[in-house]
């Protein structure tokens, strides 16, 4: 299956969910919104001014070169960074500069470019540290184990001697142990080989057909622009640009150029 199979399931699902949508267009409400966000390192100031927005069940995914803010702007969501200015909302809660375990039990969760797995510990166990906190265990393995059969096959083994994709798969999976109200996801494919970048974008689009709402993080455009409903584009810590995906065809050379040059 090509990755061109994604645009096919996302048309597929908006048919099936058009009357919903229709009703619920004048009231929807974001399930993330951030405003004039101003954060960074110290003295280095990374965000200077970020707006944004994530509806339920959307995915939208953040663009741009090395350094632009990508990265910072899940970090500062997640309250591993405090921002300087700005505000952070959930649904009509404010979340701003909470700090991470605090981000976590009002429904924030972060899968990291570093996964932060235990490799010790067998594919269950890291499974299961997902909902110690909150989250039905039961409920979240078999959900884990319905979008990552292999997992199923391999819950006895051991997470540092699976390959990275496989590592992907577990902590995807881990963090929607505690079923989330919004998954953060930074480079859900990198590193990956042809073959599991494919299934990670299938799988993504599995979840939101099942309603969990994402922020990405994303460096390859094609899968990006594939999966997600909408993408936005960072540069020097601002949001410069961004729109729709639905009816972006071609080799996005304008997207390019716009993220690059």
């Amino acid at each position: 299956m090509r990755l061109k199979k994604f645009a096919k399931i996302k048309k597929s699902l908006k048919h099936t969910l058009v009357a919903k949508m229709n009703t619920q267009t004048s009231t929807t409400k974001a399930r993330l919104r951030i405003s004039n966000l101003v954060a960074g390192y110290g003295h280095n100031v990374v965000l200077r001014g970020v707006d944004l927005h994530v509806n339920q069940g959307e995915i939208v995914t953040l663009l741009g070169a090395n350094g632009s803010g990508k990265s910072t702007v899940l970090n500062t969501i997640s309250g591993f960074l405090s921002p300087t200015e700005g505000t952070v909302q959930l649904d009509d809660t404010a979340i701003t500069g909470i700090p991470p375990h605090k981000s976590f039990r009002a429904g924030v969760v972060q899968v990291s470019q570093a996964r932060d797995l235990f490799g010790d510990l067998t594919v269950e166990e890291n499974l299961k540290l997902g909902s110690i906190i909150q989250g039905d265990e039961s409920l979240g393995l078999k959900q884990a184990f319905d979008y990552f059969p292999r997992l199923s096959d391999r819950y006895d083994q051991q997470v540092s001697t699976m390959s990275g994709g496989e590592q992907q798969m577990v902590a995807v999976g881990r963090a929607l142990m505690s079923q989330p109200r919004i998954l953060l996801m930074d480079e859900p494919s990198g590193g990956l080989s042809p073959l599991f970048v494919k299934e990670i974008g299938e799988i993504t689009v599995r979840m939101k057909a099942d309603g969990v709402t994402m922020l990405l993080v994303e460096q390859n455009l094609r899968l990006a622009l594939e999966i997600s409903d909408r993408y936005l584009i960072l540069r020097d810590g601002k949001v410069i640009d961004g729109g729709s995906t639905d009816n972006l065809e071609g080799s996005h050379d304008d997207i390019v150029r716009t993220i690059y040059l």
